[in-house]
């Protein structure tokens, strides 16, 4: 079956979500007090007005489990969730939203955010991007550190969730062009994400160390450097919006001492790039959107079969900056395949920076089993493809 969904969603990239109804009858909207019909045995019910629910919060749920390895499920309902959600169990979690239509992400009716930010400017030694994050995957809060510099906080001996898998849910961190301020971080952790919404202006989504993350469809909104990372991120059609243009789409770092040879980076295929909805419209972003810099020399960043809008920049990837470039060749690994739309213009991309490879070389490099090293096993199949 593998290679059969594999085949449809390479020829008709759209029909991913027509297949993509793993939960359908668990998430759909329901009568009062029939809400977990066709929900997993023991699934426990997330509402502010429902009176069968039994947790009016995301996070009460979550702290309510017991911390074993057996498989756990919370559907949340309808509404908009005022909180910040920490994940630090190590078994399987499934979190969803309800939905009428799951393979759409904007019919979205389940809306997780807070407002909270990193002021750089006086930022003490104390205060990492972790603390002002909405969601976070992480055995610890030492584990989601970000630190600074190339090589960042320490690593830790320990892992955390083997299978967290969200669906359908909107996260945001209102915090308005502060400074870092995430609506999830996922670090020591696999997770995987199904139509969901990720909405900031700085560092909006972040894969931290020994992280392993898949999303699928849905949405990533930001400004600056509003994907980043350590570990391995693989984005399958999801769109890529920006509000406005500093630093990279992508900034990412990686080191082989810690992790082993090709196993971190940031993928994207079937995506969009394109100007955010609620981006102000006396913006003009056009050819401003650089698609990735490098955080440290070891930076991987692929986009394969991507529409690129008219604000992608002409040059394609960035250095660091002028003074600190951070690329170094055969080190350094940025790359597109199959790039198409008014954003790509082969003639302008800075070639000392990028490199443009085949299709078959892409497929053979950068499909999911290449990059996680087997198809994982903690990803809904019925979404994702090998």
């Amino acid at each position: 079956m593998k290679f059969i969904f594999q085949f449809i969603i390479i020829s008709f990239s759209s029909l991913i979500f027509v297949l993509s109804n793993t939960f359908k009858e668990c998430q759909k909207p329901k009568n009062q007090g029939n809400q977990l019909e066709g929900c997993p045995n023991g699934t426990l019910y997330v509402s502010q007005n429902d009176p069968q629910a039994e947790f009016g919060t995301i996070q009460s749920a979550v702290e309510s489990l017991i911390d074993d390895h057996s498989n756990q499920y919370i559907l949340v309902g309808s509404g908009s969730y005022h909180e910040v959600v920490n994940v630090t169990r190590k078994g399987p979690l499934t979190i969803m939203g309800v939905t009428s239509s799951p393979s759409d992400y904007t019919a979205n009716t389940v809306h997780l955010f807070n407002s909270s930010y990193i002021n750089q400017t006086t930022q003490n030694a104390f205060q990492d991007n972790a603390d002002a994050v909405v969601l976070t995957i992480s055995p610890s809060r030492n584990a989601s550190l970000v630190g600074s510099g190339p090589t960042g906080a320490p690593l830790q001996p320990l892992f955390g969730n083997i299978d967290f898998r969200l669906y359908n849910i909107d996260i945001a961190n209102r915090a308005v062009n502060t400074g870092p301020s995430a609506a999830l971080f996922v670090s020591y952790a696999n997770a995987s994400f199904y139509q969901c919404t990720f909405a900031s202006y700085q560092d909006t989504l972040y894969v931290g160390r020994n992280a392993s993350s898949i999303f699928v469809g849905g949405e990533v909104v930001g400004s600056t450097d509003f994907i980043y990372g350590f570990g391995t991120a693989y984005f399958e059609n999801t769109t890529l919006s920006s509000r406005n243009t500093g630093g990279g789409l992508v900034a990412w770092k990686g080191s082989e001492e810690f992790y082993g040879p090709d196993t971190f980076g940031a993928y994207f295929n079937n995506s969009r790039v394109v100007k955010a909805a609620d981006a102000n419209t006396t913006l003009n972003l056009t050819g401003t959107r650089a698609l990735g810099r490098p955080w440290n020399n070891q930076s991987r960043v692929v986009f394969m079969n991507t529409y690129m809008s008219d604000i992608v920049l002409p040059q394609g990837f960035i250095e660091w900056s002028p003074s600190d470039p951070r690329v170094f060749p055969n080190v350094t690994h940025f790359i597109e395949s199959g790039s198409y739309g008014p954003g790509w213009n082969p003639s302008a991309r800075n070639y000392s920076v990028e490199s443009v490879i085949s299709p078959e070389e892409a497929q053979s490099k950068y499909s999911v089993s290449a990059v996680f090293g087997e198809f994982p096993n903690w990803v809904d199949s019925v979404y994702v493809y090998n």
